[in-house]
């Protein structure tokens, strides 16, 4: 089972693959000139959004399981854009999303000891061991 944890910013996306030693799978930057120039709360709104979410989209495609953390609505919105781009495929692979403060304040440690926490919790409470009798 490919599990992949996602931290999500409104610039800027970072892929974990907890399969992976140390995770790090891949950064997605957003693509637009203008981003200084822009508010953030302002990204709903945004042209570059789409192809933003798009390129993210392509590079998680063969997850199993998703955990989308950020902490802003960047991850809200990210959700939104695959219920209504990837209904069927990745919208239906989200098992959780997490506030989770900017990445800058925490350790990649630290970010992956609470995706495992919450991939254990989520995988003992919906798959639960078949006791063979």
């Amino acid at each position: 089972m490919k599990d992949i944890v996602v931290w999500i910013g409104s610039d800027e996306s970072r892929i974990y693959s907890m399969d992976e030693p140390g995770g790090n799978r891949s950064v997605v930057k957003r693509n637009d000139l203008d981003h200084h120039s822009r508010h953030k709360n302002d990204m709903r709104e945004d042209s570059h959004t789409d192809s933003y979410f798009k390129e993210l989209a392509e590079k998680i495609k063969d997850a199993d399981q998703l955990f989308l953390v950020g902490a802003g609505f960047a991850k809200n919105r990210f959700r939104s854009y695959l219920d209504t781009h990837q209904t069927n495929t990745l919208a239906k692979k989200i098992i959780g999303m997490e506030k989770m403060e900017s990445f800058e304040h925490k350790t990649l440690g630290q970010m992956m000891t609470r995706a495992r926490k919450f991939f254990k919790a989520y995988n003992i409470s919906h798959h639960p061991v078949q006791m063979k009798v």
